[in-house]
């Protein structure tokens, strides 16, 4: 076996050499993969195929995001509360469901803003599932999350505009977010 012979090759493919096998090797249906391509560039993508979801200092930031993206929030936020009581739920099937389309949404922004726009959507889930937490603590004394809610609470709850206005964005903080980070 001839060892210098494998080692020119790979110092040619580290060294960005066009004339290798590999040059090229950008497959377009991908995916979620990131390929060799890819790590060279620095084009590193999500396990959903989008780039530029790489948490840096720039991410923890709160930016505008669609309404469709907040009332998407807000149903998954009802979905814990009404199916499974404030708990996350049972079934991995609706959460993928969800993180479809939350990251086919990212690969509609610019790939600078996709990182801040989850971290967006991430802090108005916390922010709505504490709010209905406390309210339903309010009015169900003794309440902790996985037990029985009734629907009716609930319904009042959902219903109340300091939980609407914050997907609505009329509560006046960075659209409808109602904390600073």
């Amino acid at each position: 076996m001839r060892i210098g012979n494998n080692s020119q090759g790979i110092w040619q493919l580290l060294s960005g050499r066009t004339d290798t096998p590999f040059a090229g090797a950008r497959r377009s249906g991908a995916g979620g993969r990131n390929t060799l391509e890819d790590f060279l560039t620095g084009h590193r993508k999500n396990s959903y195929g989008v780039e530029g979801m790489r948490i840096t200092a720039n991410s923890r930031r709160i930016i505008k995001v669609s309404d469709e993206m907040k009332q998407l929030v807000l149903d998954d936020v009802k979905k814990a509360y009404y199916k499974y009581n404030g708990m996350s739920g049972e079934s991995g099937d609706e959460w993928e469901a969800s993180a479809r389309i939350k990251n086919n949404y990212y690969k509609t922004l610019k790939v600078g803003d996709r990182s801040a726009a989850s971290w967006t959507l991430q802090q108005l889930e916390i922010s709505i599932g504490r709010k209905v937490a406390s309210a339903v603590k309010e009015k169900v004394p003794g309440w902790t999350h996985g037990n029985q809610i009734p629907s009716d609470v609930l319904d009042e709850i959902f219903a109340d505009e300091s939980i609407t206005s914050m997907v609505s964005g009329k509560s006046g903080m960075a659209e409808g977010l109602d904390m600073k980070i």
